[in-house]
């Protein structure tokens, strides 16, 4: 009688710890469920403007701007490395199916034109799970998620090698910070991000004085 009232006290405890470590599971389901569809509304914005600070282990610092309104993009690309301490800078303008690209490197200028495609967009950083219950299964189960507070929002901080070190504003979805690597002490690059939307000015489409740069013309 002893043994089996052990075994059963055992096999109670498993159950109890499986149902614990479910209902973890589930919620970070839910969780980043959740955080999907919140940033899926502001991923087709045609009316935006999205910064990213990238600090690669205080060795280079790159900073990436980009605006979209409509049929217009215009996006900035400023790297400054901390061992020659030069800053090299591209200004791409899209508009239609051609872009123009403007280079910036200490003394040099030089004016790219009429350039046949459409230059890289950053991308809206979102959690893509496929929409599969399998993929949102595991990244729940290799995810652990806390709530915290950066910069006076109210975050989510998750913590994988496939979702990195994130921030995510709770009330958004939006990415604030990702670190590479398990904290910032040990990370390879810590990116911080700025989102304005509906709000872009046309200003910013207006191109550089032309005169200032060497023209390379593609036809």
């Amino acid at each position: 009688m002893e043994k089996k009232k052990i075994i059963k006290i055992v096999l109670l405890v498993v159950f109890i710890v499986l149902v614990i470590f479910l209902g973890i599971i589930i919620k970070r389901m839910i969780i980043i469920s959740d955080i999907s569809n919140k940033v899926s509304k502001y991923k087709d914005n045609n009316n935006h403007y999205e910064k990213i600070v990238t600090d690669y282990n205080g060795e280079s610092k790159t900073t990436s701007e980009y605006y979209c309104k409509g049929d217009n993009a215009v996006m900035i690309v400023e790297t400054t490395t901390k061992q020659s301490n030069e800053t090299k800078k591209l200004t791409q303008y899209l508009k239609g199916e051609t872009s123009n690209s403007y280079f910036d490197v200490g003394t040099t200028k030089l004016a790219v034109l009429n350039s046949n495609g459409v230059p890289s967009k950053m991308e809206i950083m979102s959690i893509d799970y496929n929409n599969s219950f399998w993929n949102l299964f595991y990244l729940a189960l290799i995810t652990p998620i806390k709530t915290v507070e950066y910069n006076g929002k109210e975050c989510y901080l998750l913590d994988s090698f496939e979702l990195r070190h994130s921030y995510i504003e709770k009330d958004t979805g939006l990415t604030l910070k990702a670190i590479d690597g398990q904290n910032e002490n040990e990370s390879s690059c810590t990116s911080e991000y700025e989102y304005n939307f509906d709000g872009v000015d046309d200003g910013i489409f207006i191109e550089p004085d032309i005169s200032q740069y060497e023209v390379k013309e593609n036809n």
